[in-house]
């Protein structure tokens, strides 16, 4: 059995503990300003979020081995677990803005997609004021309504 090495001290893993659950802030913060839409306070957010991110991978070789550690041990065990559950929701949430900000950039997609082929197809049939079918207006010539 291995014993987390000497970085994983209890002050460690606490703070680490700490980050995760700043992480799961984080990221719920992330989704609130996706549904928003405001994209200057989400991009603020990323610096934070991978400053969150740097000090986390840090424990990884504790988090790693620390499914082995020693029965005196058992307070970095209960750390470790828990880090370990809050970094699993943490992916979740992850995952769940990465869908959000997919189906954004999918709907952007489809709205240029809208505004291009209108731009180049001919207008589509509409109506007079009289209510008769009229053709739409194409390139170069325009018609009255």
């Amino acid at each position: 059995m291995t014993t987390p090495g000497p970085e994983a001290t209890s002050d460690t893993l606490r703070d680490g503990l700490h980050k995760a659950n700043a992480l799961e802030s984080l990221l719920e913060e992330e989704f609130e300003l996706l549904k928003a839409g405001d994209l200057d306070k989400f991009e603020a957010l990323q610096l934070r979020k991978s400053e969150t991110l740097d000090v986390l991978s840090s424990l990884l070789p504790v988090l790693i081995e620390g499914g082995d550690v020693e029965p005196a041990d058992a307070e970095h065990g209960a750390l470790i677990d828990e880090i370990k559950i809050v970094l699993a929701r943490c992916r979740d949430s992850h995952l769940k803005n990465a869908m959000l900000i997919d189906r954004k950039i999918e709907s952007a997609r489809s709205a240029l997609d809208v505004l291009r082929s209108s731009r180049s197809a001919d207008v589509g049939e509409t109506y007079d004021k009289l209510g008769r079918l009229k053709r739409g207006q194409t390139r170069g010539r325009q018609t009255e309504v």
